[in-house]
């Protein structure tokens, strides 16, 4: 061993070496008794010359100008400085010599201090971090506000804000014991002089010089082959050696589980020529309030995707560069040119270098500050683990995280328009022409697939990786208390990978968020876009930068927000429509203005080819001092024309919330190209300067929103988004030309990419010629329709002629609680063969009858269809089936449980965020009506195309004034309901049988889906669970009956007895208290009770709540309900493994808390997790049925 010794002088101790090799121990102080005096280890050696591509050198062994802890321990303990980093109390003004912290620090004079930028951009070229010198601290100089203030040797040179959004970071550099690279052969011979140019960035276009500072040669510490590592209070100086692989200041190498114990905590490291600390095949280590500045390549790092359950908190990464001064600068598109493997870029993802580099999030990622750099945390999507783990059967990118809480992350994102904050994006793989060389793709890159968090591990499961991921299987990244602040892209860019952000704020960005992803749920957001403070940007052009709140995608996504707040975002233009204040907005002055085109809400229309389905819904929007709200987007021609994807933009708002009506609205285009198709009725509100239009949900009984895709003749539709340069006319004949575009409207010679081959409208004369002399919403070769469904039907003309053979899939609605009918015209005569098919089993067919009436068909399961003589029209209600099985037809509910076997959990896909569900196609199950009629000279469709005769939708004394209502005059109330036959061919709902679990998402592995609060808040935990990875917490409870709550009308019957039961247990300092599991019972005769069951329990451990109820009622069970109850106001508890499971007919409960036919309490109104209060007409929605395709839970 060799064990430094304090002087006892005090005198200070150096030792200079061209390196160590520790095989017994190496020790400086310990844990109870730490180095209290100056010690300083400088390690010599230059750089060798005969590195090859992959970072290797016989010459560089783990011992050459290195600390080698080869099978032994480093165990070094410097004077404890705490703490390492603060914040900035009070704004730092040009000038001051002094600043205020928010916390007591023992910091002391002479030692050097990082101030961290709150410019926008950081680069070694033009940054505003500055190290100062301590001259002396006062401790509580304002008490009970103020921690210490901590004065220097001389003034700052920037301005550092710090405001009730965010604050600068301060940084302890200084440590007593020192460990650091020599000065004469450690610095790079190769430094950048400045003066190269790239893509430009708001107004300038300076770059690093690439191929430039590649010869940084400091010391390094490596602990490998079994050795152990335990550092805190050390200062790592001009350490890492640049594209030396494996050689970083710190470094665990491959030490598996066995350095459980290990950590590396309050040390500093600045000045480093490659990386701060690497866990590399490391599991179970701690890194944690270290402070990192000016570092070569990414900071904190995760190396080969392998590395888990290691806990990474309180770390500051500042001041972060691309190795050799390579950089993904690049403009507004998707795409970046990949980075190949060289020798002066041995990883090429380091072109993206950012003060956090996590490949795999299965780690716990907890209140981090990363300033500057490509990004602030780094999420690479890894297919498959590299390095010298490479063969290991995982998939990192697919790992669940653990905890990624109370990050922050400025001063970054510059070099891309969408380089995030947080960027869970850019792919790193084995090149296939090489496959030992690894590329970087740092832009949009699903060619080697996608992130898909999976409960299962298809690696272990099936031996393959990128097996599916089924519904009942999906998982859901989760980030949480987040923060991002000064930065001139969006706050998060995820190019894939479902996630839940929740509580995440974004102060002075151009984007609040960019999510790129199905299956996106955000809560509690807070985008600001500009909070008044000056921006401090190269060029000085703030008014460059965008101040836009959220986009919706144009395709494949679902989105639903929540709960959450924009503030001082959107243009402030003459619109004035939604606030009339001078200060909504921002302006485009030179201080802290914004682009004159900035939104809070952005909708991309510019493509003809990628097109939205359902995908978007919102609650609980909050706006303060925003300017324009609305727009869509078309970047190439400002929707002139309009695109397929501009005329099908959708949005259901909930609550109104983000309209602005404070009803349930769905928003749509309002482009004219659309026609009237969502401009149905005079209560129709427009938004111009989007432009949209707002429909009023409840003006009609059954409105809801419905897609599908049309597919008639193969040909014209193959031509979609093809390459051709030629765009497709009708002397083509489908042939060697293309349609409908990403971006193209026309051609070279002017002919359009994506023209209309018919129309698409609502039935009734409101809806004609004479009403909307645009014929509707143009069909193309693209032929996907979104639009409102609850109405009369829609009515398909087809250019050509009625087709022959039509196909529809992709089909989005929730069948039970709005009808989609569509109408196709057909000459007297024709016979009808009409099927749906299920995916993936050619015998799961089911054949549509013939019924007498349009009613019939509107009111049917499903499987019916109807020709009408007298106007020629063929009528077919579409409905959403499940994707592999249609036994037991019926009109599904998108609550319906799988009956096909397999893992799924719902019988049709769905997405479920904050109590909002939103229907999602499945591929492969389609509907194909087949005409039987003569063909014509355009093959493919029938001869002839009977005269149009309009149908009479409303009865004597009526007019039509929606696309769903008749009433006896525009304006009035007395309206038309009309009531339908008896639906046709009814199947029973799926039942469950003795035995069976009747509870939904028991164990709450799958968040709160199915799950709601009874008033008070109901959240997911991690931290506990009876079984599983997480339980559900009953929180901020004003009463003793708040708690889970979830329906169970569908799955309980009357006169029957179940065995009910859930584990519980309390939180906080509560030792005890009663838990009362309840049914409350409504019954049309008997009125309103409540059964429950009851137990003691505690805060140390699980009890079992169980016992039996019979659920007697003396007329009609019309509602059923189970729920948690019972400990005092305000004390929390956690709730896990519910059941319910029916163990006889009839009966008497051998167990009752209690029965009455009073109320107990009243649900006065319902909260979600997120915070949202449902009003008392919505809590009356949530059991009576809505005619909308969305679901409040």
């Amino acid at each position: 061993e060799l064990i430094f010794g304090e002087d006892a002088g005090g005198a200070a101790i150096t030792l200079d070496a061209a390196g160590m090799d520790v095989q017994g121990a190496l020790r400086a102080g310990s844990e109870t008794c730490v180095y209290d005096t100056e010690l300083t280890i400088t390690l010599h050696g230059s750089r060798p010359t005969d590195l090859d591509i992959y970072g290797k050198s016989p010459t560089a062994t783990p011992s050459y100008k290195g600390i080698s802890v080869n099978g032994g321990i480093i165990s070094m303990h410097g004077k404890r400085h705490f703490p390492t980093w603060s914040r900035l109390a009070e704004k730092v003004p040009i000038g001051q010599n002094y600043l205020l912290l928010q916390e007591h620090v023992n910091w002391e004079a002479g030692q050097e201090v990082l101030l961290t930028t709150t410019a926008v951009h950081d680069s070694r070229d033009w940054h505003r971090n500055e190290v100062m010198t301590i001259d002396y601290v006062v401790d509580n100089p304002i008490p009970g506000v103020v921690g210490s203030a901590v004065h220097f040797t001389s003034p700052a040179t920037y301005a550092h804000i710090a405001n009730n959004g965010y604050q600068a970071e301060v940084g302890l550099l200084s440590r007593n014991i020192k460990i650091q690279g020599a000065a004469d052969d450690s610095e790079p011979t190769d430094p950048d002089t400045g003066g190269c140019t790239g893509n430009g960035h708001f107004g300038v276009n300076f770059k690093p010089c690439p191929w430039t500072s590649t010869t940084g040669f400091g010391g390094h510490i490596m602990v490998h082959s079994g050795g152990k590592g335990y550092m805190e209070g050390v200062e790592l100086y001009r350490m890492g050696q640049t594209n030396v692989l494996g050689r970083y200041p710190f470094h665990w190498h491959q030490l598996g589980n066995a350095c459980s114990d290990c950590y590396f905590r309050a040390n500093s490291i600045h000045r480093s020529f490659y990386r701060c600390i690497s866990i590399h095949g490391t599991h179970n280590t701690t890194v944690s309030e270290n402070v990192a500045y000016d570092v070569d390549g990414y900071c904190y790092y995760l190396e080969d995707g392998v590395e888990e359950d290691n806990t990474i908190s309180f770390n500051l990464a500042a001041h972060i560069h691309p190795v050799s001064n390579v950089v993904a600068d690049s403009g507004g598109g998707q795409t970046i040119t990949p980075f190949v493997q060289s020798r002066d870029l041995i990883l090429p993802a380091d072109a993206t270098a950012s003060g956090y580099y996590i490949t795999n999030l299965h780690n716990d990622i907890i209140g981090n500050a990363a300033s500057g750099g490509w990004a602030g945390f780094a999420l690479p999507v890894l297919h498959s683990p590299i390095g010298a783990n490479r063969d290991v059967n995982m998939r990192p990118g697919n790992r669940l995280t653990k905890v990624f809480d109370g990050n922050v992350a400025h001063s970054t994102g510059w070099w891309w328009s969408h380089a995030g904050a947080f960027y869970s994006g850019g792919s790193l793989y084995y090149s296939s022409g090489d496959d030992t060389l690894l590329e970087y793709n740092a832009g949009r890159d699903q060619s080697k697939g996608t992130r898909s968090p999976c409960l299962v591990d298809k690696c272990v499961e099936n031996n393959n990786c990128g097996s599916y991921c089924y519904e009942g299987e999906r998982a859901w990244y989760k980030l949480t208390n987040n923060k991002v602040f000064m930065t001139a892209s969006p706050s998060l860019n995820s190019w894939s990978g479902r996630m839940e952000v929740i509580r995440f704020e974004a102060h002075d960005v151009a984007l609040g968020m960019e999510a790129l992803q199905d299956g996106f749920g955000i809560d509690q957001l807070l985008v600001e876009c500009r909070s008044g403070e000056e921006w401090v940007i190269p060029g000085n052009r703030p008014d460059y930068v965008s101040a836009n709140g959220f986009f919706w995608y144009d395709t494949g996504q679902g989105h639903i927000i929540s709960s959450s707040t924009f503030r001082n975002c959107g243009a402030r233009n003459a619109n004035n429509a939604y606030d009339t204040s001078p200060t909504r907005g921002c302006d485009t002055n030179e201080i802290n203005g914004c682009s004159s085109g900035s939104t809070v809400w952005g909708f991309l229309t510019h493509s003809d080819q990628f097109t939205p389905e359902l995908m978007q819904a919102t609650s609980g929007i909050t706006y303060e001092d925003c300017g324009r709200r609305f727009k869509l987007v078309d970047f190439k021609d400002n929707n002139t024309p309009s695109s397929v994807s501009g005329r099908a933009q959708n949005w259901i708002d909930t609550d109104g919330s983000a309209s602005g009506l404070n009803e349930p609205t769905i928003m749509a285009s309002g482009l004219t190209d659309a026609g009237n198709w969502w401009k149905v009725d005079s209560n129709v509100l427009d938004d111009p300067e989007a432009p949209l239009a707002f429909i009023k949900v409840n003006d009609g009984n059954e409105r809801g929103l419905g897609h599908i895709r049309l597919r008639w003749k193969d040909e014209i539709h193959n031509t979609v988004g093809n390459g051709s340069s030629k765009a497709c006319t009708p002397s083509d004949n489908w042939q060697n030309c293309g349609t409908c575009y990403n971006g193209l409207k026309v051609d070279g010679s002017g002919d359009p990419y994506c023209p209309a081959l018919g129309r698409i409208r609502h039935i009734g004369s409101k809806f004609d010629l004479t009403n909307d002399p645009t014929g509707g919403l143009p069909i193309t070769a693209n032929a996907e329709v979104a639009g409102l469904t609850g109405g009369f039907a829609w009515l398909l003309q087809l250019d050509d002629g009625p087709p022959k053979s039509l196909k529809i899939d992709q089909i989005e609605v929730d069948p039970v609680e709005t009808p989609m009918v569509l109408a196709i015209p057909y000459d007297s005569g024709t016979s009808f063969s009409i099927t749906a098919h299920a995916a993936y089993c050619s015998s799961c067919v089911e054949t549509f009858f013939a019924v007498n009436s349009v009613d019939h068909v509107r009111a049917s399961q499903g499987n019916t269809y109807y020709y009408d003589e007298a106007t020629k029209l063929l009528y077919v209600r579409i409905i959403q089936t499940p994707q592999t099985y249609l036994t037991e037809w019926h009109l599904w509910n998108l609550d319906d449980l799988n009956m096909g076997g397999g893992p799924k959990t719902h019988a049709l896909d769905r997405f479920t965020f904050s109590g909002i569900t939103l229907p999602s196609f499945a591929y492969g199950p389609y509907l194909q009506i087949e005409a039987d009629c003569a063909e014509g000279a355009i093959s493919g469709h029938c001869a002839t195309t009977p005269s149009y005769v309009e149908p009479e939708v409303c009865p004597p004394d009526y007019i039509q004034v929606s696309y769903d209502k008749c009433c006896v005059s525009e304006g009035s109330s007395d309206c038309y309901i009309p009531t339908f036959p008896p639906t046709f061919s009814p199947t029973p709902q799926p039942t469950f049988g003795q035995g069976d679990n009747l509870v939904l998402n028991p164990g709450f592995e799958s968040g709160l889906t199915d799950w709601y609060a009874n008033s008070g808040l109901i959240q997911i935990d991690t931290s506990q669970a009876h079984s599983g990875t997480q339980s559900v917490l009953a929180t901020g409870r004003t009463s003793t009956w708040n708690g889970p709550q979830q329906t169970m009308i569908e799955r309980m019957s009357a006169n029957k007895t179940y065995r009910i039961s859930c584990w519980a247990k309390l939180k906080g300092i509560t030792s005890s208290d009663t838990l009362k599991l309840t049914l409350r019972i409504d019954d049309d005769v008997g009125g309103r009770k409540w059964l429950g069951i009851s137990n003691t329990i505690n805060n140390q451990d699980w009890t079992l709540i169980q016992g039996d109820i019979a659920v007697n009622v003396a007329g009609t069970l019309t509602g059923i309900d189970l729920y948690a109850e019972g400990p005092a106001v305000g004390v929390e508890y956690y709730v896990d493994d519910v059941s319910a499971i029916e163990v006889s007919s009839g009966g008497r409960s051998l167990e009752s808390a209690r029965s009455s036919t009073q109320p107990q309490h009243e649900d006065v109104e319902m909260q979600a997790a997120s915070g949202a209060v449902v009003s008392p007409m919505f809590a009356l929605l949530a059991v009576v049925p809505i005619f909308l395709w969305y679901q409040w839970k």
